[in-house]
């Protein structure tokens, strides 16, 4: 008997009603995908995308319960050959939500290659670390969903029998292993993009430090044209020396001082600006 539920309510009752006391609220929030089996029955949590709740599978060889409220599975597996045999069932919803969960979490991947091609043209740091975050969520999931996959091809699990469909599974295995490859070579470009943001940046910095130095320069400028004369012109508005020298001497001093201060900055900065 097979069964899939988009009410998680209801989905809770069919299982309370098998006498099955696992937490099925805490896997329906797990961020991790978890797979136990017990004496008569397997539960598996697979996590979902998006903030979508997880999608939680009871298998056993008399019922086989899925909850996948707002999964995107096939509504029908396709397959090449069936073979009757032991928990075929149970292999078979299995099956189709794994196919599911590979298919959803493969056009990520798609979605997330087509951002970095983007971001290797406009890198930003920013956009970069959120898509770092978003390869880990994938690579994390399709990571542990290639462990039990190849652990059921193994026949380590007791409801899960690839020898129902050989042909469908090897290709899962292919498929899942094929992205967990191309995810591992996002996380090398995700390294490249963060490297050449802080190249950039240091870039950056090197020229606001260049801005700032002229700009220190040209303030040190001004100051000695102004310093210097200020000076001069204070020291002849002193009473005893103002009465003894004339006023067109004074103007004369007062603008020397001006050249030789201009004069002075010019050859002091000149090699910084």
């Amino acid at each position: 008997m097979i069964k899939k539920f988009n009410d998680f309510d209801a989905f809770e009752k069919a299982v309370r009603a098998k006498h099955i006391a696992s937490d099925l609220e805490n896997l329906r929030s797990l961020d991790i995908l978890f797979y136990e089996t017990y004496k008569d029955h397997m539960i598996l949590s697979v996590p979902g995308l998006n903030m979508m709740p997880n999608q939680i599978l009871v298998l056993s060889s008399r019922y086989n319960y899925a909850y996948v409220e707002g999964a995107k599975i096939p509504t029908r597996v396709k397959i090449s050959k069936l073979k009757h045999s032991k928990y075929m069932e149970s292999t078979l919803l299995a099956y189709e939500v794994l196919a599911g969960v590979v298919a959803v979490y493969g056009e990520q991947y798609r979605k997330i290659a087509r951002k970095i091609e983007q971001l290797h043209d406009y890198p930003d740091i920013d956009e970069v670390e959120i898509v770092g975050k978003q390869v880990r969520i994938v690579s994390d999931v399709m990571e542990d969903v290639l462990q039990l996959v190849l652990e059921a091809e193994d026949e380590e699990f007791k409801y899960l029998n690839p020898d129902v469909i050989p042909y469908e599974f090897d290709i899962l295995v292919a498929r899942t292993r094929h992205i967990v490859d191309r995810i591992r070579n996002l996380k090398r470009e995700i390294n490249i993009l963060r490297t050449k943001c802080e190249l950039i940046e240091a870039r950056k910095l090197n020229k606001r430090i260049e801005l700032l130095t002229k700009i220190m320069a040209i303030l040190t400028i001004v100051s000695l044209i102004i310093s210097v004369p200020n000076t001069v012109a204070t020291f002849f508005g002193i009473p005893s020396v103002a009465e003894t020298v004339e006023i067109q001497m004074m103007v004369w001093v007062i603008l020397i001082s001006s050249v030789l201060a201009v004069l002075l900055s010019y050859l002091y900065v000149r090699g910084v600006i």
